[in-house]
């Protein structure tokens, strides 16, 4: 027979399988429990085996089977399973931080992090940058709320440091190098005041300037931009940035001055410098010209051919040779010359020689004047002449009508016009209703040689068509290819979707373990407090003497007998030994006695009640 193992409440022990007398008592193992084997007839002794204590196992068996654990344990399971999908739940909802003022000193980042915990933000310190982040939900509360506290507080710059820096001391050359530190940070300032920048720098050099025009060096600066990720500066703001800086620096002009962007790329170019043979200006205004005639052969052609029919291309070659010329003509209107002013001029020189005689006379005063009313003077009297000279001349001045013209061409002239029209073939039309459609037949019908003719003209006429020029004009019929299908984001990777897919899965999870975990205990212990109703209404059956469904089934019918013969046979008597007896022994002896008297008495009684007590391991 096998062995079995009976439990009772006050220890373990094993009963030989023939129902014979028990040779000697169980005795107590160390954690209050007995252990007693039961051996074959053909063992090699009959006697008690050696006490064996339970393992772990054994032992939370016990506990989970004691009637007040298992009336608690549903609940237990219960707070268990939402504890843990508790924990698992907010495990995967982390609520995400942000850097809130990247950049920050290490004295302004202490303090910010202290005034942000006193205000309950709920602040950390990311491990891996240094830096301070708050939950994205508060982002912009904690950032109003630190400007309201005055962080970060940095110090002054600009020209408002140059308040304080005042010193008797200080050498003309370092107050020079404060003052360009000063107007560096200032300008770094305004430009950051651009909406697309998010930092930037200014480099002045600004050499000492000579008292002479001639000598004067001219100021340069160089500008370093950042822009914020996702944008971008334009060619305008360049320009603006260039005038700003080259407008606060004396002495400075646009064309010193330098901007590039954080990944090294020059964004300015100098206005005189050529590239290509072009300047960007000049660029700028051939790609604007060449979109104009583009648009309009399109807005020409749209309704004729469909909008999404026509694709059209324009090169123009321009002209940028500025030439200046000075003309100075005279008299156009052919009426000869005028006299403009004419000069008449006569000499008339004599020679005079002394009279009278010398002495003393010669040198008297002259006789008083006489009144006389004749105005004619007596040109010889008093003298004698001996030669007289007379010469005259004259001087004519003629003027002329002159005219002086200063002309100096416009650049950007139109020297050649080049365009490629491709238009889209009509699509065939479709069968009539119940024919089958040919294997063979054209998907597309093409124009005819008028229509394009037709569409050559009328595309000559939008762009200015000269063949004096060489201006060339194509207009081409094609099948145009099914366009491409675009790439969209596949829906399972946007963020609701993701979201809600998480806390699918988390339900999901959360019936899974309630339906592979919770129910099956849920079961066991019903299952285990059925059973054990189960039992205690069969040991009642046999204890007033009535046989097992297994026993009825174990019994072998002889010849001459009957069932009802064989349940007389099998139903116990009323044994002498009662219950109360084995109350009132006093000692482990009489107790055992009793017990050897009861199994000699009735040993199918006692053998079926330890069947029902025995668990087969």
């Amino acid at each position: 027979m096998a062995t079995a193992t009976a439990t009772m409440n006050n220890g373990m022990m094993t009963v030989p399988g023939n129902a014979g007398a028990v040779s000697a008592p169980p005795a107590l193992a160390p954690n209050g429990s007995m252990a007693l084997t039961s051996q074959g007839a053909d063992a090699p002794g009959t006697g008690l085996s050696t006490w064996q204590t339970l393992g772990i196992s054994d032992n939370f068996n016990k506990m989970i089977n004691q009637p007040s654990v298992r009336r608690v344990l549903p609940l237990i399971v219960m707070l268990a399973v939402m504890v843990l999908f508790g924990l698992t739940y907010a495990w995967m909802s982390t609520t995400p931080y942000r850097p809130v003022m990247p950049g920050l000193q290490e004295a302004d980042q202490q303090a910010a992090f202290e005034s942000l915990k006193t205000s309950d933000f709920k602040p950390k310190i990311d491990p891996a940058t240094g830096q301070l982040t708050v939950p994205s939900d508060r982002f912009h509360e904690a950032r109003i709320f630190l400007a309201a506290q005055g962080l970060p507080k940095a110090g002054a710059t600009g020209l408002d440091g140059l308040k304080d820096q005042s010193s008797m001391t200080t050498s003309q050359f370092m107050e020079q190098v404060k003052v360009n530190a000063a107007m560096e940070q200032e300008l770094a300032r305004s430009i950051m005041q651009i909406g697309s920048v998010q930092s930037a720098r200014v480099h002045l050099a600004t050499p000492k300037q000579s008292v002479f025009v001639r000598d004067r060096t001219p100021p340069k600066a160089s500008v370093v931009l950042a822009p914020y990720p996702g944008r971008a500066v334009s060619a305008s703001q360049v320009q603006a940035i260039v005038h700003l800086v080259s407008s606060s620096v004396p002495y400075l002009t646009p064309d010193h001055v330098t901007v590039v962007d954080n990944v090294g790329k020059l964004m300015t170019e100098s206005a005189t410098e050529q590239k290509l043979g072009l300047t960007s200006a000049q660029e700028q205004h051939k790609q604007q010209m060449e979109e104009v005639l583009r648009n309009r052969i399109m807005q020409i052609l749209t309704p004729m051919v469909g909008e999404a029919n026509v694709r059209s291309q324009v090169n123009l070659s321009l002209d940028f040779t500025q030439t200046e010329s000075t003309t100075e003509d005279f008299d156009n209107r052919d009426k000869g010359p005028r006299t403009r002013s004419e000069v008449l001029a006569e000499d008339r020189a004599a020679v005079r020689a002394a009279e009278g005689i010398p002495g003393a006379l010669a040198n008297t005063p002259p006789p008083t004047p006489t009144t006389t009313t004749s105005t004619q003077v007596d040109p010889t009297k008093g003298q004698s002449e001996s030669n007289n000279t007379l010469s005259s001349r004259s001087t004519r001045n003629f003027e002329l009508d002159r005219t002086v013209r200063h002309v100096r061409s416009a650049s950007g002239g139109i020297r050649k016009v080049s365009v490629a029209v491709i238009v889209n073939e009509r699509p065939a039309p479709p069968p009539a209703n119940g024919a089958a459609a040919e294997p063979n037949a054209p998907k597309s019908i093409p124009f005819t040689p008028q229509e394009i003719e037709q569409m050559q003209q009328v595309v000559r006429g939008v762009v200015g068509f000269d063949q004096a020029r060489g201006d060339n004009v194509s207009v081409v019929p094609a099948r145009f290819e099914a366009p491409a299908p675009l790439e969209t984001i596949p829906w399972y990777i946007e963020n609701k979707v993701q979201s809600a897919l998480t806390s699918a899965l988390i339900a999901i999870s959360f019936i899974v373990f309630m339906l592979i975990v919770v129910r099956p205990i849920m079961r066991s212990i019903t299952m285990a407090k059925a059973m054990a109703e189960e039992e205690k209404a069969k040991a009642a059956a046999m204890a007033d003497g009535e046989l097992s469904a297994e026993d009825m089934r174990m019994i072998q019918i002889g010849e001459g007998e009957s069932l009802e013969e064989i349940k007389a046979k099998l139903k116990p008597k009323k044994s002498s030994i009662s219950i109360d007896m084995l109350d009132t022994a006093n000692t482990y002896d009489d107790k055992v006695a009793l017990i050897r008297m009861l199994v000699a008495e009735d040993s199918g009684r006692v053998a079926n009640v330890l069947k029902g007590m025995i668990k087969v391991s």
